[in-house]
């Protein structure tokens, strides 16, 4: 065939390397942020913003880790108390109740002793 090519003159005879094809690369996919612990991650903390679900969150940490009853005040006028309940062994049960706009709601949570320090566990 490149005989026939040479004597015809044709340039549609001319070979040329095929294009390398071009590969997209797979989009980067960052993975939501973690749930907020205890009863925060829940529908209650999806109403309050970052700062005071911060200070919610440390709230009810303090209070399970203590034992005693801890009050909290956010930015944006929610607050709220985290009443812990008595040690069950290496457990303790919690209430946190939150006012946002006025209206009170209350979730029940657990946090559990790992190594000596308390978590949230639900």
């Amino acid at each position: 065939m490149s005989l026939l090519c040479a004597a015809s003159g044709l340039s549609a005879c001319n070979s040329t390397p095929a294009p390398t094809p071009v590969v997209a690369e797979a989009p980067v996919v960052t993975a939501p942020p973690p749930p907020a612990p205890g009863v925060i991650g829940g529908s209650i903390g999806l109403s309050l913003g970052e700062k005071d679900r911060a200070t919610a969150i440390a709230a009810q940490q303090e209070a399970v880790s203590s034992g005693a009853r801890k009050s909290w005040r956010g930015e944006k006028g929610a607050y709220g108390f985290v009443t812990p309940g008595s040690e069950n062994g290496a457990c303790r049960d919690y209430t946190h109740k939150i006012f946002i706009n006025g209206r009170p709601q209350e979730a029940k949570g657990q946090a559990c002793r790992e190594n000596g320090e308390w978590r949230v566990t639900s």
